[in-house]
């Protein structure tokens, strides 16, 4: 059979064709909004909205939105301020501080376009009109209150999980401190100074005598601005003295020092060294 023959009798229709079960079509019912051109942002024209403007200028910098916000706060409340002053009403689009501080960050023309500001009445500038609504003004001063705060509160989540991550990071070190070292030498040790009035568990009076000792000696923090400290372990040193291992915090950053001390027979704690571990 030629290939032809083969292809017509493939496409000719067989006898039970018609009674083959033709596939569902989809309802046809009507719902609420079968009309409603659903727009998630902006609409026919093209026009931003404040949510769009809103997550643009959420992708700016800290130092970028800073400058912005405070730039655009002053433009705007000297127009609000000054609503008859045709000066605050035009800006030179063009001018490079404008373009430097303002107008490049994300979101910015969006900014000025909602609050009225025009840019096709005369070359070169944005301009709001006089019969413009000012209280878009303080709208847009309002959504920059709202962005702020919001990084604000991301800041702090992040500040605070930095901080969590530190005291455990600090807590695993201890840990594995303890498990490395000898606990029945640090026991025999610990009694012994205990007899001899070295109290190894006076935190809080070593820490005072570490924070004088890196006062006197400047140069033990190598320009850090270490802020606390926290004694991590103490184990015996040569000549009845004490090792402390110590993490002293900058900010957010911890670092790890051997502070050599000992304890006077009047009770009074003294660093004779300190070094980074």
């Amino acid at each position: 059979m030629s290939a032809q023959a083969k292809l017509a009798a493939a496409l000719k229709k067989k006898p039970d064709d018609d009674d083959a079960p033709r596939p569902a079509l989809p309802s046809t019912v009507p719902t609420s909004d079968r009309d409603t051109l659903k727009l998630r942002k902006g609409n026919l024209l093209g026009t931003a909205t404040w949510e769009e403007m809103s997550e643009k200028l959420a992708l700016n910098g800290k130092h970028d939105f800073t400058n912005l916000s405070e730039t655009v706060a002053k433009m705007f409340g000297n127009v609000l301020a000054n609503p008859q002053e045709p000066k605050y009403r035009k800006i030179r689009s063009s001018n490079p501080n404008f373009v430097a501080k303002v107008y490049s960050c994300k979101g910015a023309p969006e900014l000025f376009t909602l609050a009225g500001f025009k840019d096709n009445i005369e070359p070169g500038f944005l301009i709001l009109p006089e019969q413009a609504d000012v209280k878009l003004l303080q709208q847009g001063l309002d959504a920059l209150t709202a962005q702020e705060a919001t990084r604000s509160e991301s800041e702090e989540k992040k500040r605070k999980l930095d901080l969590e991550k530190a005291a455990k990071a600090r807590e695993e070190r201890a840990q594995k401190a303890r498990e490395a070292a000898n606990p029945a030498a640090f026991d025999a040790a610990a009694a012994a100074a205990q007899s001899s009035g070295a109290m190894v568990d006076e935190d809080e009076a070593m820490v005072d005598a570490i924070e004088n000792f890196v006062a006197a000696h400047p140069e033990v923090a190598q320009g850090r601005a270490l802020d606390s400290y926290d004694i991590e372990r103490q184990v015996p040193g040569p000549g009845g003295s004490v090792v402390a291992s110590v993490a002293a915090s900058a900010g957010t950053k911890y670092f790890d020092y051997l502070a050599y001390m000992k304890r006077s027979e009047a009770g009074a704690w003294s660093v004779q060294k300190m070094e980074q571990a």
